[in-house]
Order: C-alpha cells, then sequence, then structure tokens
C-alpha cells in the first residue's frame, strides 16, 4: 500500500484542474441534447470525440509507465479511453476497457482514488489468456461513483518473473446526471442505437460499454463493428479496432 500511496502522490492532479474538469462535464452532459442526432440517419458516433482535447482535463501522460527498469512495448497495455486519459459516466459503477497483448503475467491490480488522493477500491483482477480486449466493472462490494465528483484509476501489472517491476496505465472518470431530454431519447431507442446518444452528449463510458455489448449480443452484425470502429478510431485507437472481443464478452467484476 506504501508503493500505492506513493505512486498516487507522484501523479497527483492539482485541485484546480479537477474543479475545471468537473464543471465542464456538467455542461457537457447538460447542454448536449441539440447535438443529438435521429437515429434513423447516418450514425458517426465519433463526432465529439474527434474534436480532441477538452479543457480543463488532467495532464495527460505516456499510456505505459514503468519503475525498476522494465520497459514493455507501448501497444502491450492500452487504456479504452480519450486521449485527455478519461470520461464521463451516467453510471454508478462503470465498465472500463483496456487491451493487453504479450504482458508476462497474470494478475493486475485495480485502484480506485478519490478527489482526497485516497484510496477507496482496490482489487485483484485475473488477466485474459489470449491477447485483446477485457474488461473490468466496478462491483456492489466498492463504492459507487458519486455524482459531480472526479476519480481517479490505476491499473497495474507485475511481471510475474519479476516482482518488482510495474507496468501502469491510468485514467480518470467522473460521474454525470443524464439531462431529461437524453434520458427520453435512450429510452425510445432501441439498444443497438444508444451509443451515438451517449457519443453526443460525450459520455465516454457508457458509449464503448453499449457498443462493446452490443458486439457480444451480435458479433457479426455490420452496423455494430461499425460504430466500434468509428469510436476506437476517434480517439487514436485505430490500430487495434479489429482485435477479438471473446475476453469482453466475460466481463469480470
Amino acid at each position: 500500500m506504501n508503493r500505492i500511496k506513493k505512486n498516487l502522490y507522484l501523479t497527483a492532479i492539482p485541485i484546480s484542474m479537477v474543479l475545471s474538469s468537473i464543471s465542464l462535464g456538467s455542461v457537457q452532459a447538460n447542454t448536449s441534447d441539440s447535438s443529438v442526432r435521429a437515429h434513423k440517419a447516418p450514425i458517426l458516433i465519433s463526432q465529439l470525440f474527434e474534436a480532441g482535447r477538452r479543457k480543463g482535463a488532467p495532464e495527460s501522460t505516456s499510456d505505459g509507465a514503468s519503475r525498476s527498469g522494465f520497459t514493455p512495448k507501448k501497444e502491450n497495455l492500452i487504456s479504452l479511453i480519450p486521449k485527455e486519459q478519461g470520461g464521463l459516466t451516467f453510471d454508478e459503477r462503470p465498465t472500463f476497457y483496456w487491451h493487453i497483448s504479450e504482458i508476462d503475467a497474470n494478475e493486475a491490480t485495480f485502484i480506485l482514488v478519490d478527489e482526497n488522493e485516497d484510496v477507496i477500491y482496490e482489487k485483484g483482477i485475473t488477466l485474459p489468456e489470449k491477447p485483446g480486449y477485457f474488461a473490468f466493472t466496478l462491483p456492489g462490494e466498492a463504492p459507487g461513483l458519486k455524482v459531480d465528483k472526479q476519480y481517479r484509476w490505476f491499473l497495474e501489472v507485475s511481471n510475474s518473473s519479476r516482482i518488482d517491476d510495474i507496468v501502469t496505465v491510468k485514467g480518470w472518470v467522473k460521474r454525470t446526471k443524464p439531462s431529461l431530454a437524453v434520458q427520453m431519447k435512450l429510452n425510445k431507442l432501441e439498444a443497438k442505437h444508444r451509443s451515438q446518444v451517449y457519443a453526443d452528449a460525450g459520455i465516454w463510458h457508457n458509449a464503448i460499454d453499449n457498443v462493446a455489448q452490443q458486439r457480444c449480443i451480435a458479433p457479426n452484425d455490420s452496423t455494430t463493428t461499425l460504430y466500434w470502429n468509428q469510436l476506437l478510431t476517434s480517439v487514436g485507437l485505430n490500430q487495434i479496432v479489429s482485435e477479438s472481443m471473446n475476453n469482453v464478452c466475460t466481463v469480470e467484476s
């Protein structure tokens, strides 16, 4: 735990930056109604995330970090998040997505940190045996995310042959409430098309989770595959859009 807390303080986010991000996130969620397109029109769910870095979001760092001289290839462990390394969610317990390849490890540690830099949840998760996407849903035993509070998360993977070598990816997440108009649109749409509403509203975690789950339901559906490819490409993850979904369809929590 001392090692974890040392890492947290070394990567602390200035509170002014956090507050700025919270304020902006609320505006995005509440002012997005007019941008939601009719679901019968051509859908480009990536469009919102092509706008680039949000002002006030935490500073981005390299996606893969290491200590004790262990330097993996960048593509070995990748977070499926926008360039600013985080996103909004409507869920009290969201699902997080990553991609893994060629890492000599069987287990990772997921760590959730609140605005006070306190570790509020820590959980060991089993890594998939085969390369590809994998996911983790914050379980019921974990504290639920509070509305308009920003959290940081870390995923630490240790080299099984060298316990001191740790690869860390990290990001931030903030829960917000949908406006009435957005909620009504979600209620009217089939699950297959809800991702466009989430994406237009800037709700990254719900957008990617919705498309991922639809791909699990209908893996050969060309429309859902297109949505997935567009979403990942919009945040610079086009190099892994064609990876296997097998690990995602059995989400660990």
